[in-house]
């Protein structure tokens, strides 16, 4: 390849490299924007790139005769990733708020959204809560699990709080729980609908 041409890593970019790109064109607009509020704007559009330039350009438009991006309007304009829905969710479960979880659940249905898909980010949202308390338990601190997870440092942030509120044995078995509930809906022992519900019901009424 070095013969021919270059050989170039496309990594993911990590949230300082995010907020520097997005900043620089804030800035050709003549924009700004607090560190808080980049914060939240990443958290809503997540590291994909293509969607962050998407949503900055509605933000921008949006803002036209106002000179700095502001919360408000980052929650009026862009639109959240579907992966900080379901972890609003798991967060409600955790709280044993289980009207909110599964209102957010039909929410999400009402929304067109494949149970299975739901299934799989649920699943995938309880394997990184796994991840950072195991990772905490072993006496890293926010930065560290980031880095040694591969997530952005606000995901940590918000799933710190919620992972303490289980056991390690309680999240290995919620995983275990979810792959296993994931096959019995491929094999059609249970409808993929039904099978998320009894999920919420369970997890939000008992002790974590």
């Amino acid at each position: 390849v070095n013969k021919n041409g270059r050989a170039v890593e496309f990594k993911k970019q990590t949230e300082q490299t995010l907020a520097h790109w997005v900043l620089g064109i804030l800035k050709k607009e003549n924009k700004k924007i607090t560190g808080q509020d980049m914060e939240l704007f990443l958290s809503r559009t997540g590291t994909d790139m293509s969607r962050i330039a998407t949503e900055l350009e509605k933000l921008i438009c949006y803002c036209a005769d106002e000179e700095i991006i502001s919360r408000d309007a980052i929650l009026d304009i862009t639109s959240e990733l579907l992966e900080n829905k379901i972890f609003d969710m798991i967060r409600a479960i955790t709280e044993r708020n289980q009207k909110k979880a599964l209102d957010m659940y039909y929410d999400l249905l009402a929304l067109k959204e494949p149970p299975m898909r739901i299934l799989f980010l649920i699943a995938r949202q309880y394997n990184i809560l796994l991840q950072i308390k195991e990772l905490a338990a072993q006496g890293m601190g926010q930065n560290e699990i980031a880095a040694k997870a591969g997530l952005q440092g606000f995901v940590v942030r918000n799933a710190l709080p919620v992972a303490r509120k289980y056991s390690l044995p309680g999240l290995r078995e919620a995983v275990e729980e979810l792959v296993r509930t994931e096959t019995e809906v491929k094999s059609g022992r249970i409808p993929d609908t039904l099978s998320v519900e009894l999920l919420i019901v369970k997890y939000s009424g008992g002790a974590a």
